[in-house]
């Protein structure tokens, strides 16, 4: 296989025979009978040619050498590689702060989801979900908290098919809420977390769509500096809520 690798050799380094010859103190003519097969090497020169390209003195002699060998890729991992399915998990459209406005006004009207952004997780169905971006301490104060830039992602339902207590999104005509769900008599309320924010009372027909949350993705772990950070924040929001009431 001698002659053989010293032709592939040349041709992944593009080199031509006068070149290859030169650096080992060949004579063309000499390379050329080699790769032919017509004159065999001596053991100096094959040692020669095997260290400079990094290459065992058997494989250079009697194995046919690949180009991935050459070029010092690991062959196993690239057939392994081959053999690994690339899962493209499914997109969900997700409502940034700076998109709720839009949504509000649009989804009556048949809004374009694809202007919106998209997040891809595993093992989570797109089938008629959203994802919504947190912007508020609304959620805050209570067992679960919710902060801003947190992510929820909830399946649109009937409204009339949900429990108490459960974790929805709720558009109104004005309004995106993230809040908690409760039937009272003929009508929904829904309930914040945070002291500061009163309750809402709202007919069925004032909810236009409702998503029952299903899985959240927090922005931060729960350090020190997170936690205290957003406390503060629900204190600016608790003076700011009291001074409206005045």
């Amino acid at each position: 296989m001698f002659g053989k690798n010293l032709k592939k050799i040349r041709s992944v380094y593009s080199m031509s025979q006068q070149d290859f010859a030169a650096i080992f103190d060949l004579k063309r003519g000499t390379l050329g009978a080699y790769e032919e097969g017509r004159s065999n090497p001596k053991l100096e020169t094959v040692i020669k040619i095997a260290n400079h390209f990094s290459i065992g003195i058997e494989e250079l002699l009697i194995k046919e050498l690949t180009v991935n060998r050459l070029l010092k890729f690991n062959e196993l991992l690239t057939v392994e590689s081959d053999a690994f399915n690339i899962v493209d998990f499914d997109g969900i459209h997700c409502v940034l702060p700076n998109d709720k406005h839009y949504f509000i006004k649009g989804f009556s009207f048949g809004i374009n989801l694809e202007k919106f952004p998209v997040i891809k997780i595993p093992n989570v169905d797109n089938t008629n979900r959203m994802a919504f971006s947190v912007d508020d301490l609304s959620m805050t104060g209570g067992s679960m908290e919710f902060f801003p830039k947190d992510i929820v992602i909830g399946a649109e339902c009937d409204k009339f098919a949900i429990d108490d207590k459960t974790f929805v999104i709720a558009l109104t005509q004005n309004e995106l809420l993230f809040r908690k769900f409760f039937k009272v008599d003929d009508h929904f309320v829904l309930k914040a977390d945070h002291h500061g924010v009163v309750d809402l009372a709202l007919s069925a027909k004032d909810v236009i769509c409702i998503w029952k949350i299903e899985h959240v993705i927090q922005y931060g772990m729960n350090s020190r500096e997170i936690f205290l950070e957003n406390r503060l924040a629900t204190i600016e929001q608790t003076i700011a809520s009291l001074k409206n009431n005045k």
